[in-house]
């Protein structure tokens, strides 16, 4: 009788985080965490309500980190912030639609032409997460009517917001795109799509 002897190799996963993701979750959850508990915020939205400064962070760290990473920053933004857990599927939205959209807006080679397509994906995010808060609002919670809120959101604090959630990432992936350039994958994604992260844009 003949046995054959059939040499397995050990192959060594990758973790789904990289010490880079790691560092970025930390550093801007912290911060998320600290601005909400200190309340920095910009006022101006409602009478004792103001603007939060949530989307710089949210989008920093998913431009830099990818969805996952950007994904536990929300959460600690959320369950530190004043409307809590329940906000993180608002959140959330917006993180995977910047993730699934920002890799082809970095690629592109010319300046103004990559601002602008930042500038629509994070538009394109952010009006698909405000109707998470206006169901919320109008529907569960039930503080403000459904129609108030649409002329509310859209006729004003959206805009507002949209400038938040862009200006500075707009400027750092300006000025330093290499910082912000998206070496990460997506939990489903081969390691070989790792190794073929686009390279940094001419500027």
């Amino acid at each position: 009788m003949q046995t054959t002897k059939s040499q397995t190799e050990l192959i060594q996963r990758r973790p789904i985080l990289s010490a880079r993701q790691v560092a970025v979750a930390v550093i801007f959850g912290a911060i998320a965490a600290a601005f909400e508990l200190l309340q920095i915020t910009i006022p101006g939205y409602l009478p004792g309500v103001n603007f939060s400064l949530s989307g710089i962070w949210l989008t920093l760290s998913t431009m830099i980190g990818g969805p996952i990473v950007g994904a536990i920053v929300v959460f600690v933004d959320a369950v530190t912030g004043q409307v809590g857990i329940i906000g993180w599927p608002g959140f959330l939205i917006h993180v995977l639609i910047l993730a699934a959209l920002y890799p082809r807006v970095y690629r592109i080679q010319s300046t103004p032409r990559r601002l602008g397509a930042f500038l629509l994906v994070t538009a394109l995010a952010l009006f698909f997460q405000y109707w998470w808060w206006i169901g919320l609002y109008s529907f569960v919670l039930k503080i403000i009517p459904f129609w108030a809120q649409i002329s509310l959101q859209f006729g004003y604090a959206y805009w507002v917001y949209l400038v938040i959630y862009f200006l500075i990432p707009a400027i750092v992936l300006a000025s330093v795109p290499k910082y912000v350039a998206p070496q990460w994958r997506w939990p489903w994604q081969k390691e070989k799509e790792e190794e073929d992260a686009p390279a940094s844009p001419a500027s």
